[in-house]
């Protein structure tokens, strides 16, 4: 598949370049990325070079992992990454420091998972979203992008040294479902 651009409102999802290596080392000193993310760590230069020049275009190339850049603007500087896996449908994101609190992840993932569900990932019916118990600010996003709660027999998720930790698990349906809000409460609390 060749890579393909998403834009929202405020932001452009396109193909992340070498270019990138850069921003996407120093976001990944980030102290969160070695508790709740799967990436290398410590995270070197090389890993961002090895990323993004090898990785992410495999990935589209082989549809196993489609891979955005979030920038604000076409040639913009990178905000964030954005992912589907193709086989499981499912979601996986991150966004540096200094862009959090925006709500441009919970946009980008709106715009990834609309897309998907509208016949980019052809046959998908719902998108997964996992995460790290305690990820509150992955689960906030899942929670606004539409995305209910579920409890899965296993819900865990693989760590960078081939264990597992206990998950929180979300889908989103092709339909909105109106449960979606209110199965975040038990560990968001109900918005104001």
């Amino acid at each position: 598949m060749l890579p393909v651009e998403i834009g929202t409102r405020r932001l452009l999802l396109d193909l992340p370049v070498p270019a990138d290596a850069d921003a996407v080392t120093r976001y990944c000193q980030d102290p969160l990325f070695e508790r709740y993310l799967t990436t290398p760590w410590p995270y070197t230069s090389s890993d961002a070079e090895a990323f993004l020049s090898g990785y992410v275009p495999a990935g589209w190339a082989s549809e196993a992992e489609l891979t955005w850049a979030i920038r604000a603007e076409r040639g913009g500087l990178l905000l964030g990454m954005i992912s589907v896996r193709e086989a499981q449908h499912e979601i996986g994101f991150w966004m540096g420091d200094e862009h959090r609190g925006a709500g441009y992840m919970s946009e980008a993932a709106d715009a990834v998972c609309a897309w998907v569900l509208a016949g980019g990932v052809p046959g998908a019916t719902t998108v997964f979203w996992r995460a790290v118990e305690g990820n509150l600010g992955s689960a906030k996003v899942a929670r606004s992008a539409g995305f209910r709660r579920i409890e899965p027999d296993d819900a865990t998720v693989p760590t960078r040294d081939g264990g597992t930790l206990p998950a929180w698990y979300g889908v989103r349906e092709s339909e909105p479902d109106p449960r979606a809000e209110a199965s975040w409460n038990g560990i968001l609390g109900a918005r104001a």
